[in-house]
Order: structure tokens, then C-alpha cells, then sequence
């Protein structure tokens, strides 16, 4: 099975749109995190090396990032994130340069970017610019339900799989075939033998969520919303979209919507 025109039109419409937002924000970024890393640096100096990186660097990037997301999402090699980090390497090479302090970093976030030293390296869209959340969100899930309608069994109800003690009512999942595991490995010794098309994690539950990431799976992590870190360490694991509880709850339906619809 495959998408209808009307929802091909929607996910390239997400795609422009996201590549728009990134040209305007990511130079934006870049002179901002350069101005919050580099200290007592002169401003005219840092104003100059912000425009180098935007118009060499920096303008490399985004035409990659445009070019990944006008093709299409089977045949697409990286993410728009992934592609953006290149950048990290560039800028801290000009902080240093420049005799900038690198940045206090605890344990976890030096086992994640051990280079890192600035701390630059953006966990989610929203840490390059609040503006680019809203669209990074809508081309992620309208891709994950195109992905989901190609590539899904259309005989076989659509398989889920839940790391959570209670999803309220269960109603919701009765076009599902539901699987509850209670650890990491139950979870990878489920998927040798079948593939779920969805994976539900409660990340209050687990200190290790990259252990809950699944090939060919969309993964969705939810927990407190004070636990940033967590949440960072989900979306650098891997994971489709990490949320608030609250927000789990209520935007369940419409997470759920995709994986039912690929199966008609």
C-alpha cells in the first residue's frame, strides 16, 4: 500500500516548510551560540566569523537539508538534525580559536558528545530556534505515516508494543495486536521474532532508553516533563517524538491515527 496524492502533497508541504525554517533560524543560531560561548570576545569579531560560518559552512548544510528532504523518505540518508550537528565541529573549532572556555559538562553528556566541549550540539529543533518545533514535528509525523502505510503488512492487524504500567483506556488499541513487556530485553527478544510498527515507553520507567529503540519501529517516549535529560537521552538514542505525559495522553489518538490508517 501506498500514499494517496493528497497525502504525498502534505508531507512535501511539511518538508518545504521545515527547510524554510531552518534557512531562516539556523544562521540565527549560529551567531547566537557563538555569542553565548565566546565571552568577552570583541563583537565585531564575532559578528564576522558568524557570517563566514552562515554564508561557507553553515550554507553547505542547509542546501544538504533541503536536498534530504525533497527526496524521497525511502531514500533519504540522514536526518535534517543530524545534518545541522555537522555544523559543531566547525563552530567549536572557531571557539577555540578565539580562546573561548569550553563549558561544565556532567558525565552523561560527555559519554554522549565526547568533542562536544561547548555543548553545542542541538538534542531537538526547538534548541536551534522555539519556531522550528512545530514544523519539525509535523514533517516527523507526516513521514512516519507515510513510511508506515509503504511498508506495513495490510492483512495483519498493526502490532504495539507498550514498556508502561497503564495507557488508560483500552478501547483506544482495539485495532492493535497489544504487547506488554516489562524490560528492555523482553522487549528485544519480542522483536526478533516479530516487528512492531509501534513502541510505547514510559521514560520514568527506565534510565536507559537507547535500550528501547527498535529498528523499523516508530518509537514514542513519554514522561515528566521536568526530566529534560531524559527525554535528550531518548531523542538521542533514536527516538520518533518524546513528550510530556500530559501531552502523551492527550495527542494519543492522533499518534495512533497513522498506524491504524496504514493498515486500511
Amino acid at each position: 500500500m501506498t500514499e494517496s496524492p493528497t497525502e504525498a502533497a502534505q508531507l512535501a508541504g511539511y518538508a518545504s516548510a521545515l527547510a524554510d525554517s531552518l534557512d531562516r533560524h539556523v544562521p540565527e543560531w549560529i551567531r547566537l551560540i557563538l555569542g553565548q560561548r565566546a565571552g568577552a570576545v570583541d563583537g565585531s569579531e564575532l559578528g564576522a566569523v558568524a557570517e563566514r560560518i552562515a554564508a561557507g559552512p553553515g550554507a553547505e548544510v542547509l542546501t544538504e537539508v533541503r536536498r534530504l528532504l525533497e527526496t524521497d523518505i525511502d531514500q533519504q540518508w540522514s536526518s535534517p538534525l543530524e545534518i545541522v550537528r555537522r555544523l559543531v565541529p566547525v563552530l567549536s573549532e572557531e571557539l577555540r580559536a578565539m580562546g573561548a572556555e569550553p563549558v561544565a559538562r556532567d558525565a552523561r553528556t560527555i559519554e554522549i558528545s565526547p568533542d562536544d566541549d561547548y555543548r553545542l550540539t542541538p538534542a531537538t529543533f526547538a534548541e536551534i530556534h522555539a519556531d522550528l518545533h512545530e514544523p519539525g514535528l509535523a514533517w516527523g509525523a507526516a513521514k512516519a505515516h507515510v513510511h508506515l502505510k509503504r511498508h506495513a503488512d495490510p492483512e495483519p492487524q498493526p502490532i504495539v508494543v507498550v514498556f508502561a504500567p497503564d495507557l488508560g483506556d483500552r478501547t483506544r488499541f482495539d485495532p492493535f495486536v497489544v504487547t506488554h513487556v516489562r524490560s528492555a530485553g523482553k522487549l528485544t527478544e519480542f522483536a526478533e521474532s516479530t516487528e512492531p510498527d509501534l513502541v510505547i515507553v514510559d521514560l520514568d520507567r527506565t534510565s536507559a532508553p537507547a535500550d528501547f529503540r527498535i529498528d523499523n519501529a516508530h518509537v514514542v517516549g513519554f514522561g515528566s516533563h521536568v526530566d529534560t535529560d531524559r527525554h535528550d537521552d531518548a531523542l538521542d538514542a533514536g527516538f520518533d517524538a518524546v513528550m510530556a505525559r500530559s501531552v502523551f495522553f492527550r495527542r494519543m489518538p492522533e499518534l495512533l491515527a497513522p498506524v491504524a490508517k496504514s493498515q486500511r
